[in-house]
């Protein structure tokens, strides 16, 4: 009980947290069962990442012992020899070709004792081929993990790693903030946020998209465009506000009246509180968008 109490705990807080998580596994090393459940990556993926020692590190809800025992049963061995094993082939052949009972009990017997000695050996194999499943290669084949990397070389790899991740989250901030102004508006999601942050990127000039995995040239551009990304930060409150007040006054019936009539109250009472020269500013806008 207690184990899941503490567990329930961290995951908890993995939910809650802001801050970028890595989770990497060492060299030789494993996380099974309860341990792989409460550090999955997938718990949030917003700010979660996880990565394994290529080669020698393992990782999998289940040991490998116990997923052969689940998933390669002895009847699913049995099969597998009559399949691929030349001698129980024969052994088949002759079985369904001969009718005398006292042949058939020796053919069966024969079959039976080929079974049992191979029986150990195709379960090491069985095993085998479930621990092909939790080597990094697959574990990155089926996005459980973001990367293999070397352990000669993690201590760079997470230093630049960070770095690029707690520059990438402030901007993603900004741009949630920017989001919020519009109340009507889908509050934008973390991820949402970055995938928009990559469009960005894409976008400049001499970017593409197998750049965006690279941390020092995500950094990099991130220095070089500081003005750019404050402008697009802007540009993006703006869209909101606008896409706010378009859906009042095309929402229809007495919200759209309503909405309507709210909006030029609060536009009235901004003006009061503007200066002269603000006021001027604002009508000559308010004319060249409404082309009046």
């Amino acid at each position: 009980d207690e184990v899941l109490k503490y567990g329930s705990l961290i995951v908890d807080a993995f939910v809650a947290y802001e801050q970028p998580v890595f989770v990497f596994i060492p060299p030789y090393a494993e996380i099974r069962g309860g341990a792989w459940v409460v550090l999955d990556a997938s718990i949030n993926a917003s700010v979660m990442e996880m990565y394994a020692s290529k080669g020698s590190a393992r990782g999998g809800v289940l040991e490998a012992n116990g997923a052969a025992s689940v998933k390669y049963r002895t009847k699913d061995l049995i099969v597998t020899m009559h399949r691929l094993d030349d001698q129980l082939k024969s052994l088949d052949a002759q079985l369904e070709a001969t009718e005398d009972s006292e042949t058939l009990g020796k053919v069966k017997a024969a079959i039976s004792d080929r079974e049992k000695s191979l029986l150990p050996v195709y379960e090491q194999i069985a095993v085998q081929f479930c621990e092909l499943h939790d080597t990094p290669g697959r574990m990155k084949a089926v996005g459980v993990i973001e990367k293999d990397v070397e352990w000669r070389d993690a201590r760079t790899y997470f230093f630049w790693r960070l770095r690029r991740k707690l520059a990438e989250f402030d901007l993603r901030k900004k741009m949630i903030e920017a989001a919020e102004v519009g109340r009507g508006v889908k509050a934008m999601a973390p991820l949402e946020a970055s995938a928009l942050m990559k469009t960005w990127f894409v976008a400049s000039p001499g970017m593409t998209e197998a750049m965006w995995n690279d941390d020092k040239i995500m950094l990099q551009w991130m220095a070089d465009n500081d003005k750019l990304l404050e402008d697009k930060v802007l540009e993006l409150t703006k869209n909101c506000v606008i896409q706010e007040v378009y859906q009042v006054m095309t929402a229809g019936g007495n919200t759209a009246v309503i909405g309507t009539s709210g909006i030029v109250e609060g536009i009235a009472l901004a003006c009061e509180a503007m200066s002269q020269d603000e006021q001027e500013k604002f009508k000559a806008m308010l004319k060249a968008s409404l082309q009046l």
